[in-house]
Protein backbone atom coordinates (compact mmCIF):
# COMPACT_ATOMS: atom_id res chain seq x y z
CA UNK A 1 0.00 0.00 0.00
CA UNK A 2 1.67 2.95 -1.19
CA UNK A 3 0.79 6.82 -0.23
CA UNK A 4 2.29 10.04 -0.98
CA UNK A 5 1.60 13.36 1.60
CA UNK A 6 1.94 16.47 0.00
CA UNK A 7 2.73 19.48 2.24
CA UNK A 8 2.70 23.14 1.03
CA UNK A 9 3.11 26.75 2.01
CA UNK A 10 4.46 29.72 1.26
CA UNK A 11 8.19 31.23 2.17
CA UNK A 12 8.43 34.25 4.11
CA UNK A 13 8.90 37.19 2.13
CA UNK A 14 12.53 37.44 1.38
CA UNK A 15 13.31 33.84 1.93
CA UNK A 16 13.19 32.48 -1.44
CA UNK A 17 17.07 32.33 -2.34
CA UNK A 18 18.36 31.76 1.24
CA UNK A 19 15.84 28.54 1.32
CA UNK A 20 17.07 27.31 -1.98
CA UNK A 21 20.63 27.48 -0.69
CA UNK A 22 19.58 25.55 2.38
CA UNK A 23 17.82 22.96 0.64
CA UNK A 24 20.78 22.45 -1.86
CA UNK A 25 22.87 21.90 1.35
CA UNK A 26 20.40 19.76 3.34
CA UNK A 27 17.82 17.99 1.41
CA UNK A 28 20.11 14.75 0.46
CA UNK A 29 20.57 14.69 4.27
CA UNK A 30 16.99 15.41 4.92
CA UNK A 31 16.14 12.35 2.56
CA UNK A 32 18.63 10.17 4.40
CA UNK A 33 17.13 11.28 7.99
CA UNK A 34 13.38 10.15 6.77
CA UNK A 35 12.13 7.29 9.39
CA UNK A 36 11.90 4.20 8.12
CA UNK A 37 8.15 3.58 6.15
CA UNK A 38 8.80 6.91 4.35
CA UNK A 39 10.55 8.73 1.18
CA UNK A 40 11.21 11.78 0.56
CA UNK A 41 10.51 12.51 -2.72
CA UNK A 42 11.43 16.18 -3.11
CA UNK A 43 10.44 20.03 -2.42
CA UNK A 44 9.26 21.91 -5.25
CA UNK A 45 8.50 25.42 -6.45
CA UNK A 46 5.19 25.93 -7.74
CA UNK A 47 5.87 27.21 -11.62
CA UNK A 48 2.68 27.82 -12.47
CA UNK A 49 -0.69 26.53 -11.49
CA UNK A 50 -2.97 27.37 -8.52
CA UNK A 51 -0.92 29.11 -5.96
CA UNK A 52 -3.62 29.57 -3.31
CA UNK A 53 -1.99 25.73 -2.74
CA UNK A 54 1.17 27.49 -1.27
CA UNK A 55 4.55 28.26 -3.66
CA UNK A 56 6.67 25.30 -2.24
CA UNK A 57 5.94 21.57 -2.24
CA UNK A 58 7.02 19.15 -0.62
CA UNK A 59 6.80 15.29 -1.28
CA UNK A 60 6.91 11.90 0.68
CA UNK A 61 5.62 8.69 0.42
CA UNK A 62 4.69 6.21 3.02
CA UNK A 63 4.31 2.85 3.00
CA UNK A 64 1.11 2.80 5.37
CA UNK A 65 -0.88 5.16 8.02
CA UNK A 66 1.36 4.46 10.33
CA UNK A 67 4.18 6.33 8.70
CA UNK A 68 2.90 9.69 9.45
CA UNK A 69 3.64 8.60 13.28
CA UNK A 70 7.37 7.74 12.76
CA UNK A 71 7.55 11.49 11.11
CA UNK A 72 5.81 12.85 13.70
CA UNK A 73 7.89 11.09 16.43
CA UNK A 74 11.14 11.70 14.53
CA UNK A 75 10.21 15.47 14.27
CA UNK A 76 9.71 15.68 17.97
CA UNK A 77 13.10 14.46 18.53
CA UNK A 78 15.49 17.39 18.30
CA UNK A 79 18.70 15.13 18.95
CA UNK A 80 17.76 13.39 15.82
CA UNK A 81 18.72 14.95 12.20
CA UNK A 82 15.02 14.69 10.94
CA UNK A 83 13.72 16.59 13.59
CA UNK A 84 16.77 19.09 13.81
CA UNK A 85 15.99 19.58 9.72
CA UNK A 86 12.72 19.87 9.82
CA UNK A 87 12.74 22.67 12.72
CA UNK A 88 15.34 24.65 10.50
CA UNK A 89 13.49 23.95 7.54
CA UNK A 90 10.00 25.70 8.68
CA UNK A 91 11.35 28.58 9.86
CA UNK A 92 11.11 29.51 6.24
CA UNK A 93 7.63 29.14 5.92
CA UNK A 94 5.22 32.27 6.61
CA UNK A 95 2.98 30.25 9.38
CA UNK A 96 0.25 33.15 8.72
CA UNK A 97 -0.12 32.03 4.93
CA UNK A 98 -3.63 31.08 4.39
CA UNK A 99 -1.78 28.93 1.87
CA UNK A 100 -0.48 26.16 4.06
CA UNK A 101 -1.96 22.81 2.91
CA UNK A 102 -1.93 18.84 3.43
CA UNK A 103 -2.76 16.36 1.78
CA UNK A 104 -2.47 12.53 1.88
CA UNK A 105 -2.73 10.63 -1.59
CA UNK A 106 -3.54 6.85 -1.70
CA UNK A 107 -2.82 5.00 -5.16
CA UNK A 108 -6.41 4.37 -6.70
CA UNK A 109 -5.53 0.78 -7.19
CA UNK A 110 -5.28 0.48 -3.72
CA UNK A 111 -8.20 2.14 -2.63
CA UNK A 112 -11.14 1.01 -0.90
CA UNK A 113 -13.81 1.73 -3.41
CA UNK A 114 -17.89 1.96 -2.09
CA UNK A 115 -20.89 1.94 -3.91
CA UNK A 116 -21.88 1.56 -7.36
CA UNK A 117 -20.02 3.34 -10.63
Amino acid sequence: MAFIAHIAGDLKEGKAHEFQQWLSENEKDLANAHPEGTRYIGTYFSIYGNRSAGSVHTLVEMDSYGAQDAMAAAGKDPDSVYGKLVNEVVNFFDQQSDNYTQALYKAVTDATLYGDD
